[in-house]
């Protein structure tokens, strides 16, 4: 039984890890020559994380190195997602805050790093990214709101589908990952699928959000007057 249940958790751990290829295929479908910093960073992303997931599960580890993989992952994790919305966002206020919360968070997950005992997963800097991403999030779609100049519609903008797939990530994982010392084994295993799930789905997104940049690239990325398009669902 036990045998079972573990083949089945690998099974999803792979699916998951495979399931961040999709972002590079995204962009490989789009067929489109509009390839710059952006549509490249994204498919990149899904490239590293895929790989650091296949290399956490499948190499032999000890402790310190299981340390060191939470740290780089939790760390590009946010690092990808700043950079995504830094890259969106027009305030230059805003975007200055943005630098220097990202400078704390690197020292906050240095010095956890070096004080803090083995756990499951780093939850606490894991809470903070969600805390800081949810925050960047928030602001994007209120200056999208402000910014009701344009024809274009939000579901149109690449970081839109970026956005829900985020929020649908730490929707999926946020509790999971704040509590996963607190669980038993069979909770971990139950609520773990849960958040493979919700990965899945924001990959999915991830790779339609390359498809429409490339295919469909927003001016307002080239263009610093241009506003955010809004949305308009009518």
């Amino acid at each position: 039984m036990d045998f079972k249940v573990q083949t089945i958790e690998n099974l999803f751990f792979y699916i998951v890890a495979c399931s961040y290829l999709l972002i590079p295929i995204g962009l490989i479908l789009s067929k489109s020559k509009n390839r710059d910093t952006i549509a490249i960073s994204i498919a990149v992303y899904g490239i590293v994380f895929s790989a650091i997931l296949l290399s956490y599960y499948s190499l032999p580890s000890d402790k310190e190195f299981r340390k060191v993989v939470q740290l780089l992952y939790t760390f590009l994790e946010y690092s990808f997602f700043a950079f995504i919305f830094w890259s969106n966002i027009k305030s230059k206020g805003f975007r200055k805050l943005m630098v220097l919360f990202s400078f704390l968070f690197l020292i906050f997950q240095v010095i956890y790093f070096f004080e803090s005992k083995l756990t499951r997963l780093d939850s606490i800097p894991i809470g903070i990214e969600t805390i800081l991403i949810l925050v960047y999030i928030t602001y994007f779609f209120f200056e999208s709101f402000k910014n009701t100049t344009t024809n274009n519609y939000l579901y149109n903008h690449y970081c839109f589908w970026i956005s829900v797939g985020i929020l649908i990530y730490l929707g999926g994982s946020f509790f999971f990952y704040i509590l996963v010392d607190e669980l038993s084994k069979e909770q971990e295993e139950t609520f773990g699928k849960m958040t493979f799930v919700a990965e899945i789905i924001k990959n999915i997104l991830f790779g339609t959000a390359v498809y429409i940049y490339t295919r469909y690239p927003n001016k307002e990325t080239n263009k610093k007057n241009q506003s955010i398009p809004y949305l308009d669902m009518i």
